[in-house]
């Protein structure tokens, strides 16, 4: 990792590419991101795609839920024109497709959506060798604990939204722990430089999400967080 604070692109370059595509995932590690963040669904014949709705809808030009419609319909649908139509067939990828283009000096931010697929995300990662290179974050407690149980050498991260309910930093990271999980990250407006400075003095590593203007970076920073996730990787360079 550069400096002392990891760079997360979300979704990628999100900005400048269709979200949670190849296109977008290239162009993250093209600007020099220490992390690109992706979201995951299974489809209904057990696959895991990188999608960040449960359904077909808003970012392709397919409709229905990813995990009733199998990988060889979701590889037909065009992830892009919606964006931009520079983008036009641009491909739902799968999950082992986003980690082989991943390279060395970059991390790949997993982000469990559908509880019932951290089994198979998991067996993916072992079987790409790519453990050293992942992290696995979710807002389900199940998906961390799950994780745990079956790879405890896989970190994990708990995401956390206002939509959590308990946002107090002491009583999360105790959740954390409990979890096995030596990562909170967290939504932006939750954090104070008090709550990250009650994180980081427990060894919890603290990020934040999703953060675009470059003012509210400076400020997540000078709270002490070190890790920020954005929409905008290209803005990092001047902070």
């Amino acid at each position: 990792m550069t400096d002392s604070w990891v760079r997360i692109a979300h979704r990628g370059a999100s900005m400048i590419a269709p979200e949670n595509t190849l296109a977008a995932f290239n162009k993250a590690i093209e600007i020099g991101v220490d992390a690109i963040e992706l979201d995951l669904h299974g489809t209904v014949d057990g696959e895991v795609v990188v999608i960040h709705d449960s359904s077909l809808d808003r970012t392709t030009n397919l409709r229905g839920s990813v995990n009733q419609t199998t990988l060889e319909t979701i590889k037909q649908a065009d992830a892009g024109s919606w964006f931009n139509q520079q983008f036009a067939g641009e491909p739902v990828p799968t999950l082992a497709e986003v980690l082989e283009c991943i390279t060395d000096e970059t991390m790949a931010v997993l982000e469990i959506k559908d509880s019932t697929i951290s089994e198979a995300v998991v067996e993916k990662v072992r079987e790409m060798n790519v453990l050293e290179r992942i992290v696995i974050i979710s807002f389900h407690i199940s998906v961390l604990q799950t994780v745990r149980q079956l790879d405890p050498r896989i970190p994990t991260g708990y995401l956390i939204g206002s939509s959590n309910g308990n946002t107090h930093p002491i009583q999360l990271c105790q959740q954390a722990s409990s979890l096995g999980s030596g990562l909170l990250n967290v939504n932006h407006h939750l954090i104070t430089a008090e709550f990250a400075h009650e994180v980081c003095k427990r060894g919890i590593s603290l990020w934040s999400w999703t953060v675009d203007d470059v003012d509210q970076m400076r400020k997540m920073l000078a709270c002490g967080v070190q890790g920020i996730t954005s929409n905008h990787p290209d803005r990092f360079s001047v902070v």
